[in-house]
């Protein structure tokens, strides 16, 4: 039996459907349909399946959870949660500015006013999260403040904290945490490691200094079957060690001990590898984040992508391209011919059939309207005329014609506006404007979460994309309203 062949008889017995009338509505021996009911096969074809849902009438709910017992019955479970763990965070993109929380109030903890100890038990959440809060606003306003962490990234009230401060520019953030080994999924099916990567991003968002690191390991094993406070949070005077569940700990305020749990953290760090690799997308920066995006095997890779507009630097090459550049910049040749090579070796990749996009109609209004792409800061290059948005959409056209560009329908047709992912062979980045409006290269250095996110897009279900003739017709018609509005 299959979690697709219960669900299917536990319908068929609540609905008194006799099998042999279903099996001739859809055109199916009654051997064949004993066979599904019994998970010995699946239906042979999505027409089958509709059938089958239709004879049954079934509610807009029992057909999606049958449809999705199929899904889970055809991939698996890993996989499939794994990919719809992929789609809820592109679908919940955390953009947004954190909730200020720095000014939470707690009441004063009795037990440090009454002793001056340089060690205090804490017997509750509430508890740690008054010292935590006490720790990190007086860190972040030291000219050379430091924090380190070794922790999952399930603690929300240290997170939220963290990706509320108004930090001095100056403040170092360490994190160290377990990559899961398998996989492993919340109670609602969430993949785990993509949960704790919703709960660090705010971070990157609110522009702080802040480095992820990484080792593997059981995460269950490690942080939760009888280990004494396996979590440690660290400033350059003070310490908390504390389980699992933040319920029980000690805050520690010796000198000599919060050096040697300091000593302990760099020893792990050594050990450890960057999870991420920022940076800043400026003109003083331009060449670093060129050359880790368009590396020595760049050529050799393929390339696919989701973001809300097309990818639009494939066609900004040749005269266009000196036409809309901004030559007022520090360094503006050096930055004019990396990008002009950049773009033309993605161009090179539409050719060889080595780029695929997945992007929103919104997206591309927006660029319709505006002459601007969220790919590059508005600072190197002006706003295109009219003209040239035609000339550009043109180009999407003919992508569109052989399928390298495609456009997303739902659940993905509204894209958060500020997620741009891209795949190159097991190399992936995250580009996106924090919370002060400088756009960030988020280069991704753990392969796991590239192969995941590889997975996803290269299994993408067709319902979820406009076919090629619909993706021809939604540009023509930009391009045609272009052309009234400029007449």
């Amino acid at each position: 039996m299959s979690v697709f062949s219960d669900t299917l008889t536990r319908y068929i017995e609540h609905k008194n459907i006799k099998v042999f009338s279903l099996a001739k509505y859809c055109n199916l021996d009654r051997s064949t349909m004993y066979k599904i009911l019994n998970g010995k096969r699946n239906p042979p074809s999505s027409e089958v399946f509709e059938k089958m849902t239709q004879f049954m009438h079934l509610t807009p709910i029992e057909y999606n959870f049958l449809k999705e017992t199929l899904e889970i019955t055809q991939v698996g479970p890993d996989t499939y949660y794994t990919r719809k763990s992929v789609e809820n965070f592109i679908c919940q993109f955390p953009d947004q500015p954190a909730t200020d929380i720095t000014g939470s109030s707690f009441s004063p903890d009795p037990v440090s006013e009454q002793c001056q100890t340089d060690c205090i038990s804490l017997v509750s959440q509430q508890h740690i999260d008054y010292y935590v809060h006490q720790m990190i606003l007086s860190e972040s306003v030291h000219a050379d403040g430091k924090i380190a962490m070794f922790i999952q990234p399930d603690y929300k009230f240290l997170f939220s904290l963290l990706a509320s401060l108004h930090a001095s520019a100056s403040l170092k953030i360490d994190h160290i945490f377990c990559v899961g080994t398998e996989y492993a999924f919340t109670k609602d099916h969430q993949l785990i490691n993509l949960k704790y990567l919703r709960e660090i991003f705010p971070l990157y968002m609110a522009g702080l200094n802040y480095s992820l690191w990484y080792y593997y390991d059981r995460i269950q094993s490690h942080y939760y079957n009888f280990n004494l406070f396996p979590c440690m949070i660290l400033t350059s005077d003070a310490a908390i060690l504390c389980s699992s569940d933040y319920q029980n700990g000690i805050f520690i305020k010796s000198p000599d001990v919060v050096q040697l749990l300091w000593n302990q953290f760099i020893s792990y760090k050594e050990q450890c590898s960057l999870f991420f690799r920022p940076a800043p997308l400026t003109p003083e920066n331009h060449k670093a984040v060129i050359d880790s995006m368009f590396d020595t095997f760049y050529d050799q890779n393929d390339l696919i992508g989701i973001q809300p507009e097309p990818c639009l630097t494939p066609f900004f090459t040749g005269n266009l391209l000196h036409e809309i550049f901004n030559y007022d910049l520090p360094q503006a040749d050096a930055i004019l011919a990396a990008a002009e090579q950049a773009f033309q070796m993605n161009m090179v990749k539409i050719q060889n059939e080595q780029f695929l996009i997945y992007s929103t109609r919104e997206g591309l209004l927006q660029f319709a309207k505006t002459g601007l792409t969220d790919e590059i800061p508005e600072i190197f290059y002006h706003p295109l005329t009219v003209e040239q948005r035609i000339e550009i959409l043109n180009g999407v056209r003919q992508c569109c014609e052989t399928g390298v560009y495609r456009f997303l329908q739902k659940p993905l047709s509204h894209l958060p506006h500020n997620l741009h992912f891209c795949i190159r062979g097991t190399m992936g980045s995250m580009v996106f404007r924090n919370n002060t409006g400088q756009i960030i290269v988020l280069n991704i250095e753990e392969t796991c979460l590239v192969s995941i996110f590889r997975d996803y897009l290269e299994h993408m279900n067709p319902a979820s994309y406009y076919s090629t003739e619909k993706a021809v017709e939604l540009v023509d018609q930009i391009i045609h309203d272009l052309q009234d509005n400029r007449d």
